[in-house]
């Protein structure tokens, strides 16, 4: 059936089915889906089963004649014949007599080919390779019968290459600068010196720079020259992507031997046509857009809109396409209680998905779609397993009481660790992408070295901190470390929100405990107020509001780690010290801390003037926070960031509630919410359309931010 076809051809992208692979049975997918998988597994021993034997039948037995019959076996016990008559009584029914008669005769051919291998080669052995050589030359000869075209016929051809006579119209295309003639100067490994001397001794190669030219002014001349009525010679103003292109020199000196010739332009003014049926249907709809639009067209298309309602049955189907807006509506109350009931259950890395595109959101956390999967390793799957690598790392030390300085000493110890957690990570189903193909097993060589790199550095962070790691891997959600952040919202409607972070740390003074976050990003990232206003970067602030609250600690900042492979730029003549430091630069976290002296050398316990190695942070030569080298805000000002984060997980949950799923993607510094969204094709957003703009997010001051902040509150 065709949902089946459909399920065994999605099954074999995700997982990379071919060659070989059809020969065993299927077993990647999770447990729950097994009773499907044996159905699939059912549908391969069809596809593969009849291949297979006929490989034995022609292995048993080379001769020709007996490939023959084995190939001709093949085709009625797996009623080809049959299958293909019913393909030409289908077309036979839509009136494609020509294409049903084209599919008896090459059945007919097929058969035939076989016939004459057999009876020119009958009992000589032959190799495999060889007889697809043998078919494919019979091939190559035979011909489908077909009725000559008319002399009213349209030649399409290059002009190197084409040998035409007596053409009573030419249309010459792509007359531009360096396209016609073209400008191709590249003499190869040889020159045309090189080339002639050759030539004089005897050797004689292919044609130089110099012969190309006169072959190519010939070409010119003979194309100019073959039309025996008109000539129409056209060219672009620009290419696909909006560039400019220049007319060719041939337009310029055309003009000289013929002052009077008139030049046109379909860029500023379209010329319409009465042409035939198709081209003059199309000139009549963009007509009827025009007159919609309150734009004059002449009195003939209205002559001509009467004749297609009498002969075209899709004219009314075609005139609602004018009207079409992508314009999309507020979903019904009864949709949203379907979608989403009393309870909006959701993470707050979704509400960010909305704040990024609300109609993106709607189609991927409320209608379900998807892209179909491949077998790729994409970011996630990357990202996902660095993660748990780290996280397992940190368990393994805490289980064996390894103290973090050693491995400040000792750098080996951290790839040896990280080697086997990778190893043991690769037994597992769930990772079994990374094992599939050589290149993908050369990717896990690599995040080996990647990750234990990262894990230097990581350390190095906790060494030289007065935190220490209290937890990763850390969820939100029932029977989880956090409950799930639950807020009531209008109508008696509440928003639960789930969700994991990376890790958690805390610090002690004597004021009281500190809580910082830490994310692993796959990806360079920083934290940006104008992105937190816009409902853009929400998670981590949420998070740590969360824990200071359950835990009473106090906020010390939101910090990401970038797990990406590190490059120094240098020269031969920088030392590997200046290298390393060079790399330990790239691997400093990124983010926003609280802006108190205490507070950052809790972060960085070695800085005491300068810009920290370790944290977005800076002291002067007297003790100060440098505004220039921090990336921070003041105790009070993080109070507003917290109070400010949950009115907008308030005010996205409504809006998600009430059915609001507006195209609006966000831009901010040409970055855009369509850069890599797959859903581009579905929305159709374009700005060139009515009604479709960006929700642009302006690039203003930290402290304007928090004042904006204030204000909403």
């Amino acid at each position: 059936e065709d949902e089946e076809i459909l399920k065994i051809e999605n099954y074999c992208r995700k997982w990379g089915i071919k060659y070989n692979k059809w020969k065993k049975d299927f077993i990647y997918e999770k447990q729950e889906k097994m009773e499907e998988i044996e159905r699939l597994n059912e549908i391969r021993k069809q596809i593969i089963e009849p291949l297979e034997k006929l490989k034995i039948e022609i292995k048993k037995n080379k001769k020709a004649d007996e490939v023959c019959k084995n190939l001709y076996n093949f085709i009625t016990e797996n009623h080809i014949e049959e299958k293909l008559e019913n393909k030409r009584k289908n077309l036979e029914s839509q009136g494609l007599h020509d294409l049903s008669k084209e599919y008896k005769k090459s059945y007919e051919i097929i058969i035939n080919i076989l016939d004459d291998i057999c009876k020119i080669f009958e009992g000589e052995e032959i190799s495999i390779e060889k007889f697809q050589e043998y078919f494919k030359i019979a091939l190559r000869n035979s011909s489908l019968g077909k009725i000559p075209g008319t002399q009213d016929q349209v030649i399409v051809g290059d002009v190197e290459r084409s040998r035409s006579n007596k053409i009573k119209a030419l249309f010459i295309i792509g007359v531009n600068d360096g396209i016609f003639p073209s400008n191709r100067k590249e003499e190869g490994y040889f020159n045309d010196a090189d080339r002639e001397n050759l030539k004089e001794n005897g050797l004689e190669l292919a044609k130089g720079t110099i012969e190309n030219l006169y072959e190519e002014n010939f070409n010119i001349y003979k194309s100019f020259s073959t039309a025996e009525n008109k000539i129409y010679i056209s060219y672009s103003s620009a290419n696909n992507e909006g560039s400019s292109l220049r007319k060719s020199v041939l337009i310029i000196k055309l003009k000289k031997i013929f002052p009077k010739l008139l030049e046109e332009s379909d860029v500023v003014t379209k010329k319409y046509e009465i042409v035939n049926y198709n081209v003059t249907y199309e000139n009549l709809l963009e007509n009827i857009y025009k007159l919609n639009n309150k734009e004059k067209v002449e009195p003939i298309w209205y002559q001509i809109y009467k004749y297609y309602k009498i002969v075209n049955e899709n004219l009314e189907r075609d005139l609602l396409g004018l009207d079409y807006t992508n314009i999309t509506k507020d979903l019904k109350q009864e949709t949203m209680e379907k979608l989403y009931g009393n309870t909006l259950n959701t993470s707050v890395s979704r509400l960010e998905k909305y704040r990024n595109c609300p109609f993106s959101y709607y189609l991927q956390y409320g209608l379900k779609l998807k892209e179909r999967e491949e077998l790729k390793v994409q970011s996630f799957n990357t990202g996902t397993f660095m993660h748990e690598t780290i996280d397992e790392f940190f368990k393994k030390v805490k289980q064996e009481k390894i103290p973090l300085s050693k491995f400040i000493e000792n750098e080996k110890l951290i790839e040896k660790i990280v080697s086997k957690i990778i190893d043991e990570e690769l037994e597992l189903n769930k990772n079994v992408i990374f094992t599939t193909t050589a290149k993908y097993r050369i990717l896990v060589a690599r995040l080996k070295r990647i990750v234990s790199r990262a894990l230097k550095f990581v350390i190095e962070g906790l060494v030289y901190s007065e935190f220490n790691i209290q937890g990763t891997e850390i969820e939100f959600g029932k029977k989880k470390e956090y409950k799930p952040i639950v807020l009531n919202l209008e109508n008696g409607k509440k928003v639960e929100i789930t969700g994991k972070i990376d890790r958690i740390d805390t610090a002690k003074d004597e004021d009281g405990r500190y809580l910082r976050i830490i994310d692993y990003k796959s990806s360079a990232k920083n934290l940006d107020l104008n992105q937190v206003y816009a409902g853009l970067q929400i998670q981590l602030l949420t998070y740590l509001d969360a824990i200071c609250k359950q835990d009473d600690l106090m906020p010390a900042g939101v910090l990401y780690f970038s797990l990406l492979e590190q490059m120094a730029k240098a020269d031969c003549r920088i030392s590997e010290e200046e290298v390393e430091e060079q790399i330990r630069k790239n691997f400093k976290m990124k983010g926003l801390i609280v802006a108190d002296i205490k507070i950052i050398k809790l972060h960085d316990k070695t800085l005491e003037t300068g810009t920290s190695k370790l944290v977005p942070a800076g002291l002067t030569t007297k003790g100060n926070i440098h505004s220039a080298w921090t990336s921070g805000v003041k105790k009070e000002d993080f109070k507003v960031l917290q109070e400010y984060i949950f009115k907008t997980i308030k005010d996205i949950s409504i809006e998600i509630l009430k059915g609001k799923i507006d195209i609006k993607p966000y831009k901010k510094k040409g970055k855009t919410g369509c850069d890599y969204c797959p859903y581009k094709s579905i929305c159709g957003f374009d700005t060139k359309n009515c009604d479709n703009n960006y929700n642009y997010i302006p690039n203003k001051a930290v402290e304007d931010v928090i004042e904006d902040m204030k204000n909403k509150l």
